[in-house]
């Protein structure tokens, strides 16, 4: 079961997702970013994975959507605080590449990363 807290100040959106970002996870994260984004004229996404236990292929796709969609709309999208094994697989799939993963401006160091707790 995914969880995701969405709230909005001035230009930015903050996203904190939690749980399983899988099939129905990717699903239903778009679902409610897509309203967010279409009401919102927001800059600046961040979304923090902080709290993401699981994520596959599916799930990874989600964040190259949301990335997509922010840009589309001539903002930014920042992924901060993914645990080991998410960076392990956005690495695998070379999407650390495309997407701005990290504190805006910072990288997280993807062989490092932040404990899977």
């Amino acid at each position: 079961m995914l969880r995701i807290q969405i709230t909005w100040a001035d230009t930015t959106i903050r996203v904190a997702v939690g749980g399983d970002l899988d099939r129905a996870g990717a699903s239903e994260l778009r679902a409610r970013l897509r309203g967010t984004l279409d009401a919102v004229r927001a800059r600046h996404l961040e979304l923090d994975l902080a709290e993401v236990l699981f994520i596959d292929c599916a799930g990874s796709r989600s964040l190259l959507w949301v990335s997509d969609r922010v840009r589309a709309g001539g903002g930014t999208a920042t992924f901060t605080r993914p645990r080991r094994r998410v960076l392990r697989l956005l690495r695998l799939l070379q999407y650390d590449r495309v997407l701005q993963i990290g504190a805006a401006g910072a990288p997280v160091d993807i062989e490092a990363g932040p404990a899977d707790g």
